[in-house]
């Protein structure tokens, strides 16, 4: 069965091709969404599925409760170079701790690939 994460694979791939993402893996806290670790890597084809990026992640060494999923292209469309790549995805760790809302601009999945959102609560 698809996920939420696998489905939005399919359809960045059809309306990009070829993208940078960006990771930021999360832990879930009550109210809180705190980034813990980020990376990017080029997706060059749509064939990876929940499970095998779960995979992927759990190589992290990292406890987490969710991922978020940031798209890149460049000017051309197509991935970043890892020059461009590397200095974006420390805006998208800047916009991530800064506020959590920032999530909703990407994809926020917990760990079974189900789509998740970030709302305001009032404190």
């Amino acid at each position: 069965m698809a996920t939420d994460f696998d489905r939005w694979l399919a359809a960045q791939f059809a309306d990009t091709g070829p993208f940078t993402v960006f990771i930021v893996l999360v832990r879930i806290a009550g109210d809180d969404v705190v980034p813990l670790k980020s990376s990017y890597a080029h997706m060059i084809g749509a064939e990876l599925s929940w499970r095998d990026m779960r995979g992927l992640l759990e190589g992290a060494g990292t406890p987490w409760d969710g991922a978020a999923f940031f798209v890149g292209l460049d000017r051309a469309g197509g991935p970043l170079s890892d020059e461009v790549a590397a200095r974006k995805l420390k805006e998208v760790e800047a916009d991530t701790r800064a506020d959590a809302l920032a999530f909703n601009r990407g994809l926020l999945v917990d760990r079974k690939g189900r789509q998740l959102s970030v709302e305001e609560v009032a404190r």
